[in-house]
């Protein structure tokens, strides 16, 4: 059966011994918000990036910059290799490491290296950062699956429902043992669905929005309108993530915007960022084991440094279209 519609209808402590390329019409990486830090303690002078060149390293790498630190990138697109390279970490005070395969999918198809990547990848990382002394703030994923409350905390035992998702919970467990046994300072973030400008259009959120903007497109069909998710502006992200700097002993935290919207909600504010109206349905295709509400429980992260995440629903979408505007 078809649905249709319009526009008109507690955190888990780290212990420590005593401690893809932008699809959007225009660009977006200088637009970014007033450049006020949202971490509690001074930035360091220099911070390093692994995956700077994606949609989330991107925003990143743009707002330190407009804070004035110095950022040393490490991605595939520029000759960084997570399984030989070295991180270029002399100077660095903090190192974000978003570097890793993502696209779930293909996940699927190769989980094995998904799992090299992501994980042995990650403890790379960590293992030079022990050397050199440097904090880590590690970029995670809903690892939760099925079953999970509404809205689900860090305690609630993980489930991963994927390949990607077991690989980064795996990833998440190196964090915890570096922690542990050599004392370092890293925190995990669970990042749910981000969205904003200069996402790929293999995304949801993208392939949408850009349907909406589309005048040769009549309607809008997906898959399934019923599928809630926590979308978390690219913003709030950065955010979260630069608030995460100076923290001691760190922790693993979710990071979304502590409310869940469905796809049909997707498209009717695409639709209304636009400024027009098309009919949009979907095909009745349920995923197997498909999660149909999700929402983080963000207050551990709110309680440790203060962060919230700012930007609404629709502003967020509006983002995304406006991004699309010819320049």
């Amino acid at each position: 059966m078809r649905a249709t519609g319009s526009t008109s209808a507690g955190r888990t402590i780290i212990s420590a011994p005593s401690t893809n390329g932008p699809s959007s019409a225009k660009s977006w990486d200088s637009d970014v918000p007033d450049p006020a830090s949202n971490s509690k303690h001074p930035l360091p002078g220099r911070i390093v990036v692994t995956g700077e060149t994606g949609f989330v390293g991107r925003r990143l790498t743009a707002r330190l910059r407009v804070l004035g630190v110095d950022v040393a990138g490490f991605s595939r697109s520029t000759g960084g290799d997570l399984l030989t390279g070295e991180l270029p970490l002399e100077g660095a005070g903090h190192v974000f490491h978003l570097g890793a395969l993502s696209f779930v999918p293909d996940s699927w198809n190769d989980p094995a290296t998904y799992h090299l990547v992501n994980t042995h990848g990650t403890v790379r990382v960590l293992d030079q950062c022990r050397k050199a002394g440097v904090p880590v703030t590690f970029i995670s994923t809903f690892v939760y699956g099925a079953g999970a409350p509404v809205p689900v905390s860090e305690d609630f035992p993980p489930n991963p429902a994927n390949p990607y998702a077991w690989s980064k919970l795996a990833a998440e467990d190196a964090c915890r043992f570096f922690a542990k046994t050599f004392g370092m300072d890293v925190t995990v973030l669970r990042l749910f669905n981000a969205f904003g400008p200069g996402q790929k259009d293999s995304f949801l959120i993208p392939t949408i929005a850009r349907q909406a903007v589309d005048p040769s497109v009549k309607e809008i069909v997906v898959a399934d309108l019923a599928p809630r998710r926590d979308f978390v502006h690219v913003d709030d992200v950065v955010d979260a993530m630069i608030s995460t700097i100076g923290m001691s002993g760190g922790g693993t935290f979710n990071v979304g915007s502590g409310k869940s919207h469905s796809v049909g909600d997707v498209i009717a504010a695409c639709l209304k960022a636009a400024g027009t109206d098309k009919p949009y349905s979907d095909r009745g295709e349920r995923r197997e084991n498909e999660v149909m509400d999700v929402v983080a429980d963000i207050s551990a992260l709110t309680a440790a440094t203060g962060w919230r995440p700012q930007v609404e629903f629709e502003n967020g979408m509006k983002s995304v279209i406006e991004a699309l505007a010819p320049c």
